[in-house]
């Protein structure tokens, strides 16, 4: 839960990984909107926050793998 290395282990500083931890905040929060209106309109979306989440988690794998 807690990992005073975690900035050493990502290699990035403070500010870097703040910026990139809002911006993926801000992606997240867009794609629980587009989930909700998928959720009331099902034919809608049908695929947007599956295959957003399938590059964010090949993008945070790549980023590990650095």
């Amino acid at each position: 839960m807690i990992n005073f290395n975690h900035l050493n282990e990502a290699k990035q500083n403070y500010i870097q990984h703040g910026v990139k931890a809002f911006n993926l905040s801000i992606i997240l929060i867009f794609l629980a909107l587009i989930a909700l209106i998928h959720a009331l309109i099902p034919f809608v979306f049908y695929d947007t926050v599956s295959a957003w989440i399938k590059d964010i988690n090949e993008e945070i794998q790549a980023a590990i793998k650095e």
